[in-house]
């Protein structure tokens, strides 16, 4: 094969592998909800779900917005209600909900 064969056939090998890498990441920062996000607000109300959303208990602030604790007993325990809290979230696009991670209390 001459070089130019060579340089076309290496141009598209790596095109395709830099594309499918990129569709890859895409991918899993959507499906794994790795979208950060913080909130802050007083918490008016906490308990467990009751509704249909993958996680095991809920947290509602004063503005109305509801956040979810998946699978973290003690973060759920130490959030006091009628207290100010920021909260370290990540979005859940496909379940359609806030997952919090972390609260500070300021």
């Amino acid at each position: 094969m001459d070089a130019f064969k060579l340089t076309i056939i290496f141009t598209v090998v790596v095109s395709v592998g830099i594309l499918t890498g990129i569709m890859l990441i895409a991918q899993d920062m959507i499906n794994n909800a790795r979208i950060p996000d913080v909130e802050r607000g007083l918490v008016s109300l906490k308990a467990p779900v009751s509704d249909s959303h993958p996680a095991n208990f809920t947290v509602t602030l004063s503005d109305g917005k509801t956040l979810y604790i998946q699978n973290n007993a003690t973060l759920y325990q130490n959030i006091l209600e009628n207290q100010t809290s920021i909260f370290t979230c990540r979005i859940d696009f496909n379940n359609k909900m806030t997952l919090i991670d972390n609260a500070e209390i300021p």
